[in-house]
């Protein structure tokens, strides 16, 4: 059997090159069996060939190369599985991180194709929506409807209170009913969509059902609105119903001049919106 292999020879068989083997050896991770003292020659043992290989190997786990280093050093099966185990539940979350933000980023990619799937040339039209969480900012009287609750909004968003909690960018007004039926876009609260309801209660969040929606598109901030659309669906004396009015983005430096698709509930109950439990 072949004693020792050049530094080249090795490389050569682990498909890796010289100069990582030297950032080894100067790093105490795998130092040469031999070195000659006359000409400097690095020479490594066939042994030491797979140590080097299973080097390789951890480091595909993501370890970082001094905690291999120690590990395989200690010499301690036990502690080495304690080591494996660690890294198996950091790529378990990181996986649960992972997925979440591929959920957000599928959402966002459908929130800009929203509009596209949706154009009935002005038409209204029905969608079947699951169970939503709302951060919902009230407009005081007589404040402006654009720029006054969202800066309330983004402050309250941002607070503790609600650390951990998973917000889409997706904002919004809830509008008066009545108003809304005579042609009148009256906002009583600002609000951000949830991707689900946050770990803790908050009096701000609010539940809205899941449901059956009537639909139709409006520019609320820079047009004036035609109700009459509305009209041929609902009755004043229907009572109070909850309208949504979900802002769509179109550009990244106008939003006065966005599309809102304004959604009210069809059926019963009128659908009222309720505060979040938070569980």
């Amino acid at each position: 059997m072949k004693e020792r292999y050049t530094i080249g020879e090795v490389a050569a068989l682990l498909n890796m090159s010289p100069q990582t083997l030297r950032f080894y050896d100067k790093n105490g991770v795998v130092v040469p069996h031999q070195i000659d003292g006359r000409t400097g020659y690095r020479y490594y043992s066939y042994d030491q060939i797979q140590y080097i290989d299973r080097v390789k190997y951890l480091q595909r786990f993501g370890f970082r190369l001094e905690d291999i280093r120690d590990i395989l050093a200690a010499n301690d099966i036990r502690a080495f599985c304690g080591f494996l185990e660690k890294r198996r539940q950091d790529i378990q979350e990181e996986m649960g991180r992972l997925g979440e933000l591929l959920e957000d980023l599928d959402w966002y990619l459908e929130y800009y194709n929203h509009l596209d799937y949706h154009n009935y040339n002005d038409l209204p039209y029905k969608i079947k929506e699951p169970c939503r969480y709302l951060l919902a900012e009230p407009l005081l009287p007589g404040e402006d409807m654009y720029g006054t609750a969202g800066r309330r909004l983004a402050k309250l968003q941002h607070s503790e209170a609600l650390e951990g909690a998973r917000f889409l960018r997706h904002h919004g007004y809830l509008l008066d009913f009545g108003a809304l039926l005579e042609g009148k876009i009256v906002p009583t609260h600002y609000y951000i969509h949830l991707r689900q309801q946050p770990p803790q209660p908050h009096p701000k969040v609010m539940e809205v059902p899941a449901g059956t929606y009537f639909c139709t598109q409006a520019r609320i901030l820079s047009e004036p609105f035609d109700g009459s659309s509305l009209r041929r669906y609902f009755r004043e004396d229907w009572g109070p119903r909850l309208v949504l009015a979900d802002e769509y983005e179109d550009n990244f430096t106008d939003f006065f001049h966005c599309i809102y698709e304004l959604q009210v509930p069809l059926g019963e109950p009128a659908g009222t919106v309720r505060p979040g439990s938070g569980r």
